[in-house]
């Protein structure tokens, strides 16, 4: 009897305040579960990171180029510490760009040429020449064919390392392109398009299309219209096959996505970052952007502590 008006009581229309209830629960769920998924911003206690470049692996590791002090820092899949992995500080030329390439395996480390480390132990391998004066590797990106691409920023350049016959690329690399609208060619990054590589000058704040041949060499530099200003771009990476996500030195975090000869840029974030941001990466569908204070950084007084370090979460539209 009493399981009888059990049922009953289940079937009848639920009340107002039931209805309330339930909202109110789902809606606590929901928030739970949405607070639960948005990663923390994560804090590196290091006094003189001043990082300069980050990049990612698939699996969510995130690794970070210090400017500062010439090492290389990881943070494993799932955690949020830091620590030190690489320490290329008896080498000369600052270290710059950081690009894990999974495909062959590799971290490329841009100092002063590019330096190669194997992606799992850290451990030092291949040493890639830049054949000119002082050259200022900045950034990287690899090609689908496997070959390599930096920016020279002081000499306005790029040059590429093919891939290599018996190690993944060529020992020395040759210059693809060289002019004026290269001046203070920072961050790059491939799209889809294997023929079109994207370049934006840290000085000039343009965002360039750069047409390549099947040899790798570059035939055609396009100036991007931009639906709003960049304002001193630096490191970029591809989002996906259709956008990028670009660090501007003042502190924005932005989206670009070509159109043509246009791109549409969108702010992510906005305040909140010490310095600027130098650099950003993109790992299991978040971006993320990291804290650079690079002006902060007081030649005169080395021992300054000016850490801690922040990286910030930054989430991606659909």
């Amino acid at each position: 009897m009493e399981i009888m008006h059990l049922s009953k009581r289940l079937t009848k229309r639920p009340t107002k305040r039931w209805i309330k209830w339930a909202a109110g629960a789902n809606f606590l769920v929901a928030a739970c579960a949405l607070f639960a998924a948005d990663p923390a911003v994560i804090t590196i206690a290091s006094k003189n990171l001043f990082p300069e470049s980050i990049t990612s692996t698939a699996d969510g590791a995130i690794i970070i180029g210090s400017y500062g002090t010439s090492t290389v820092w990881r943070i494993p899949p799932g955690e949020n510490n830091a620590a030190k992995w690489i320490d290329s500080s008896n080498s000369k030329g600052a270290l710059l760009g950081v690009l894990a390439d999974e495909k062959s395996g590799r971290l490329l480390v841009c100092q002063a040429g590019v330096k190669t480390f194997d992606l799992k132990t850290g451990a030092a391998k291949e040493e890639l020449a830049i054949p000119t004066a002082n050259p200022f590797c900045n950034d990287l990106a690899v090609r689908d064919d496997g070959s390599l691409y930096v920016t020279d920023t002081t000499g306005a350049k790029i040059f590429m390392f093919a891939k290599g016959a018996t190690t993944p690329f060529a020992t020395t690399a040759v210059e693809v392109a060289s002019d004026p609208l290269l001046a203070g060619a920072d961050g790059l990054a491939f799209l889809s398009d294997p023929d079109k590589l994207y370049v934006n000058s840290v000085t000039s704040s343009k965002l360039l299309r750069l047409d390549l041949a099947k040899d790798g060499k570059v035939t055609k530099i396009t100036d991007l219209k931009l639906s709003r200003p960049l304002q001193g771009p630096d490191g970029m990476r591809p989002i996906d096959g259709k956008r990028l996500i670009i660090a501007e030195g003042n502190g924005r975090t932005a989206m670009g996505v070509p159109n043509g000869d246009s791109v549409e840029i969108t702010t992510l974030k906005e305040g909140g970052m010490e310095g600027g941001t130098p650099a950003v990466t993109v790992t299991k569908g978040m971006g993320w952007t990291i804290e650079g204070k690079l002006r902060q950084r007081d030649a005169k007084n080395p021992d300054a502590d000016k850490g801690p370090f922040r990286l910030f979460p930054v989430p991606i539209p659909k």
